[in-house]
């Protein structure tokens, strides 16, 4: 499918993990389903594999499965103009525990495009956002006062907005120097595992 281009105040990644491809078709059919709301438009997807017992992710094509078929329907990158890069491929890969699949979706949020022009029309802009994890929700829930209240941004809008340029560690570099351990046989995959996570909590 070919539209328009894209809102690029209204774009964001979301990784969506199961155990199993198979696990993922049901995803996959709701994302279509949200598409065609005319919430969201999906510009790019990838699938990613992590098999059990293994430190490498597979990078899948979601026309090669079957069970993927809604979202595959629905994907315009051909349109968008936008695409995810390898290296951001790369970073959402080194976060899957062994035996996951995933899908990474690079969306436009069009559910808010209408605010995203009226800040334009006024001189302004979206300026950034984050999705806010869970954990970091459920740690907020509760009726005491502000002051008291457990944080929900893990960074300012500021760092969000300079992260690429502002010379930070590049995680998928720490854990691909990992994963060459284990191949040399001088890390175990329960090493590896550990270490992984303190790269990705760091």
């Amino acid at each position: 499918m070919t539209q328009d281009q894209p809102d690029l105040d209204l774009l964001e990644y979301v990784l969506v993990s199961a155990a199993t491809v198979d696990g993922l078709a049901s995803v996959a059919a709701a994302v279509a389903d949200t598409v065609a709301t005319g919430a969201i438009r999906v510009v790019d997807a990838v699938l990613l594999v992590r098999a059990d017992g293994r430190t490498k992710v597979a990078v899948g094509e979601l026309a090669d499965q079957a069970e993927l078929a809604p979202l595959a329907a629905v994907v315009d990158a051909d349109g968008a103009g936008v695409q995810l890069s390898l290296h951001d491929i790369e970073l959402a890969s080194v976060t899957l525990a062994p035996g996951v699949a995933a899908l990474l979706l690079l969306v436009e949020d069009r559910w808010a495009g209408a605010v995203s022009a009226a800040a334009r029309a006024a001189g302004g802009q979206v300026t950034a956002g984050e999705r806010i994890g869970r954990r970091r929700a459920e740690a907020a829930v509760g009726g005491v006062a502000r002051r008291h209240r457990a944080d929900l941004l893990s960074r300012s809008p500021v760092a969000v907005k300079s992260a690429p340029s502002s010379g930070l560690v590049d995680q998928a570099a720490q854990v691909r120097k990992l994963a060459r351990l284990v191949d040399q046989g001088l890390l175990s995959l329960e090493q590896y595992e550990v270490q992984r996570r303190r790269v990705l909590d760091g």
